[in-house]
């Protein structure tokens, strides 16, 4: 019989071996992907092995390309016009996100009797929007009441105790006879409370019919209301248009945002700029409502600033100096028979960057790494210079190739990405900062790399946020003009000022994509627009997951993924670069060098030679021990490490590589 000491000495023998064994293969591996569901929140990738963005301009030739496959995506939102064709077909899907985007109507509060709030609810209770969505869209939007669509993370919208989706004919009515808005006259329209009587006309700035269908059910809103009510235009000029006089009642708008900040709540309605051009069309005034206004725009607080966008929302439904209709969903068609993990980001759907990112071969192909995936685009790329487009075409193509602080993940929310955390500072919470001003300071990722091998360092961030602001009309430069300062105290930590306090600026510097300080600082900032390197006869020095591999103008974009970067899924043994240096912890900063790899797989071989011997010996030993067999095959050196059940789990690396390992069990399940 095995005694208590020995059976202690073998496993401690077993442990030491084993965990020789992962410590090993912790210095040279890197995150095994989850090939059965891969969580969006996860950042791992890319699993392809080349993008190819073909150039088809033509609808018509999009789905024909889709349907032959010649694509495996289109690239663009899929017209509603071939839905039935795209819906029959074997081995396609069709999807649908909702879009950052909206139609509404904009009521002039400046004329009476549009300035009396309970006229403007009782409208919004007579309009259908229900109908316009199912109607006019075919299911192609969806009712919404909020001034923020709900794709965007900060919209309360499904939070309000009530709605306007459905009309409510019969409470509109009830409303505006309580106000005094009756027929006194008996002609079938009603009078304003003084008598007076008065029509509402229903312009518009956009033509296209089915806009125009959804400006005729409002008028049937209106109608329905009693109230003499009729349409004009469109009109092509606005904002030159009379309206911006203040000369209109109802204006039938459609917007779409760029972004996911609100910070324009603080001017859209802002009771200062009644009767400014261009800046707060329905001329609303609320004290209430401006009483928010320097939360939003001034707390650096996060919680702080979406409890202001919030009551400044619920302002908004309740006095109606807007009646929003719809929002608009994007529609996106792909393939299903080769690829999956396809991710329907809001706003951009299919096509947008996270699937381009996650997408991988079906593991009945041989995947999920390799293979190519091909997507539509409407136009060429008119320059590879992301600093002088304004082309959203351009930047399908470009926006694989740089990396940022922060990143906007599939549901529209911040997520960490060169940034691996940030704190914020004002004057009150530190004295070094001065009054008035906000600081971040973020703490990079450590295995950042450019395609080039230089490590991508705090210095690379800092040089980038100072050229944009030096170079005279870069785009990137424009909300720069309270920066104060940014630097890096050290290779892996950034400080950025601005002169004034607001949560914003952090998206300000967020989002803004990283260039290379080794090649840019030799170009200049007052060179900024000027075409630089054209791939593939020159190669890009980028960062991004993906970096330009061939390019025929006019036909197609082919971008190949990167080996080294930082949040790869695949084992690579990257060649040290000529900025791999090592830390004062003595931790090397980028890559390991390949004789590392050599000795680490010997010695992993003999780890494992070392670990089998070891239970020959102990289920030998085992054999002759009085104890039934099934309470002791436990392997209690795996609960050790996992302080889990071992049945049915291994050791898996799931962590993001970020030059340290952490174990996790992973079910085969």
């Amino acid at each position: 019989m095995l005694s208590l000491a020995q059976s202690f000495g073998i496993r401690r023998c077993v442990v030491a071996a084993l965990a020789v064994a992962v410590l090993l293969v912790s210095l040279e591996a890197v995150p095994a992907p989850c090939v059965e569901s891969l969580p969006e929140s996860t950042k791992l990738g890319p699993y392809i092995n080349k993008l190819i963005f073909k150039v088809i301009p033509n609808s018509d030739e999009q789905v024909f390309a889709l349907l032959n496959d010649e694509i495996d995506a289109i690239g663009d939102s899929v017209s509603p016009t071939y839905l039935s064709r795209l819906m029959e077909a074997e081995d396609i899907e069709v999807t649908e996100t909702f879009m950052n985007s909206y139609g509404y109507v904009a009521i002039n509060t400046g004329r009476y009797p549009f300035n009396i709030t309970g006229f403007r609810r009782a409208v919004a209770f007579g309009v259908d929007k229900e109908r316009i969505s199912r109607e006019v869209w075919d299911g192609l939007s969806v009712p919404l009441d909020s001034v923020i669509p709900r794709a965007n993370p900060f919209s309360i919208e499904g939070n309000s105790p009530y709605t306007y989706y459905k009309a409510n004919v019969p409470l509109g009515n009830q409303l505006l006879d309580e106000m005094g808005f009756l027929d006194t006259d008996s002609d079938g329209f009603r009078e304003a409370p003084d008598g007076s009587n008065f029509d509402v006309v229903v312009g518009t700035t956009v033509f296209a019919s089915i806009f125009e269908e959804v400006r005729q059910v409002f008028l049937e809103g209106l109608r329905g209301l009693h109230l003499n009510a009729s349409s004009l235009g469109p009109f092509f000029d606005w904002p030159s248009w009379e309206c911006c006089d203040i000369d209109y009642d109802m204006m039938f708008l459609h917007t779409r945002f760029t972004t996911m900040d609100v910070d324009w709540l603080a001017y859209e309605y802002w009771s200062s700029y009644a009767g400014e051009r261009y800046w707060n069309l329905p001329q609303f005034e609320n004290a209430s409502y401006d009483s928010w206004r320097d939360q939003l725009l001034h707390s650096t607080d996060y919680d702080e600033v979406y409890e202001a966008a919030t009551e400044m929302q619920k302002i908004l439904l309740y006095q109606c100096p807007v009646i929003v209709l719809y929002e608009n969903v994007f529609l996106s068609a792909y393939r299903t028979d080769r690829f999956e993990g396809q991710v329907n980001e809001v706003d951009d759907g299919i096509p947008g960057w996270w699937t381009k990112f996650k997408v991988h071969l079906k593991i009945s192909l041989g995947g999920p790494f390799g293979a190519t995936f091909r997507l539509s685009n409407s136009m060429d790329i008119d320059t590879f210079n992301f600093m002088a487009t304004g082309s959203r075409y351009t930047m399908n193509v470009l926006d694989q190739l740089y990396d940022s602080l922060i990143k906007r993940d599939p549901g529209g929310r911040d997520m960490m990405w060169l940034a691996e955390s940030y704190f914020t500072e004002t004057h009150s919470d530190n004295p070094d900062v001065p009054e008035g001003h906000t600081r971040f300071v973020f703490n990079l990722i450590r295995n950042a790399s450019w395609t080039d091998r230089f490590n991508l360092t705090a210095e690379d961030v800092s040089f980038t946020i100072n050229f944009y602001r030096e170079a005279p009309g870069n785009p990137y430069g424009a909300d720069l003009a309270d920066l104060t300062a940014a630097y890096a105290p050290n290779k892996y930590q950034l400080v950025v000022e601005f002169a004034t306090e607001s949560y914003w600026h952090l998206h300000t510097i967020g989002y803004m994509p990283i260039i290379p300080e080794h090649v840019f600082e030799s170009i200049g900032a007052a060179n900024w627009n000027i075409s630089g390197v054209q791939p593939p006869a020159q190669e890009m020095v980028t960062s991004g997951p993906f970096n330009v591999s061939e390019y025929v103008q006019g036909q197609f974009c082919e971008q190949t993924y990167n080996p080294y970067y930082f949040y790869r899924c695949r084992v690579v043994d990257p060649a040290p670069s000529a900025r791999n240096q090592t830390t004062a912890d003595g931790n090397i900063e980028q890559g390991f060098p390949s004789f590392i790899s050599q000795v680490g797989s010997i010695v992993f071989i003999g780890s494992l030679a070392v670990i089998v011997g070891v239970l020959i010996l102990y289920l030998v030993q085992l054999k002759h021990a009085s104890v039934p067999s099934r309470h002791r095959v436990r392997y209690p050196f795996l609960n050790s490490i996992h302080d889990t059940p071992s049945d049915g789990y291994s050791i898996g690396l799931l962590k993001p590589w970020h030059g340290e390992n952490t174990l996790l069990a992973t079910s085969h399940d």
